[in-house]
């Protein structure tokens, strides 16, 4: 199996994992999850976006965190038309968790934000006749 292909489902894997994470465990301490997470945002626009409205929507937020996820593995994981799509969403997704997050959280979530786009694009390459090979 290619590296992209490998890529792909471990981060369909982790989106999986994530969405029932999120289900089993923030669901439950929805209000604190993010209570903490505008704490710990060193940015100070996003610890207000958090705190004006994840908290006191905390519930919705995450119910609506568990669909998004669990639609990304969804897409990425059937390995259909909607990879693409799904890992620019993911890419975006990882901008807002980087925003959002502590100076370890900022680093990491833009890491993935790139990895993401990289396979993006891969993908499009690949998709309108790129060479494969210098896209893996």
């Amino acid at each position: 199996m290619r590296k992209r292909a490998v890529a792909e489902i471990v981060i369909g894997v982790l989106y999986a994992i994530g969405a029932g994470d999120q289900a089993l465990n923030t669901l439950r301490h929805s209000q604190d999850f993010y209570n903490d997470m505008a704490d710990q945002a060193w940015i100070r626009p996003a610890e207000a976006l958090v705190d004006k409205l994840f908290v006191p929507n905390s519930v919705t937020v995450t119910v609506l965190l568990v669909v998004f996820q669990a639609a990304l593995a969804i897409a990425i994981l059937t390995r259909g038309a909607a990879v693409r799509p799904a890992l620019v969403a993911g890419g975006v997704f990882s901008i807002v968790g980087a925003l959002t997050g502590n100076p370890a959280e900022t680093i990491g979530f833009g890491v993935l934000a790139v990895i993401h786009f990289r396979l993006a694009s891969a993908r499009q390459e690949v998709k309108t006749g790129g060479d494969p090979a210098s896209v893996t």
